[in-house]
């Protein structure tokens, strides 16, 4: 399964959702979709260490649509709050991608276009609690 963590602005959530999805052997990959600011700068590089350290693979893409088009995964998963199904781990497989967006309060439009849009509850629990109750949810 791959993990993406998309429109990250935040060094401390960026290195909190690595911490998350870097304990779960289910993941295969953690992508970094369209980092910015101190994200970029320094939360990605300390990421990449953090990686090599735990034996993980990650990846870095300009944006979104990148990585869908590199990856081809079978399945993209959006979680929001925006969508009317509830994510079911029974319809999320080894080679699908769970997507976050580190943007308050939720992904936008053009984010979500194209994608299986997802919500998980309780609603407004925020990017960090949103990956780790879908790498809970689906272990």
């Amino acid at each position: 399964m791959i993990v993406a963590y998309h429109d990250v602005h935040s060094v401390a959530k960026l290195q909190e959702i690595a911490r998350i999805v870097f304990a779960y052997d289910n993941v295969d990959l953690f992508v970094i979709s369209r980092p910015q600011g101190t994200a970029a700068q320094t939360g990605v590089p300390e990421i990449h260490l953090a990686a090599a350290k735990k034996g993980k693979k990650i990846l870095v893409v300009p944006d979104l649509k990148d990585a869908v088009e590199l990856l081809s995964p079978e399945h993209v998963f959006i979680i929001t709050r925006k969508a009317e199904k509830t994510l079911d781990p029974k319809e999320v497989g080894e080679k699908d991608m769970i997507v976050v967006a580190g943007t308050e309060p939720d992904a936008t439009k053009f984010d979500i276009d194209g994608l299986e849009a997802r919500k998980i509850e309780p609603e407004g629990m925020g990017d960090v609690g949103y990956v780790a109750t879908a790498l809970c949810m689906l272990k």
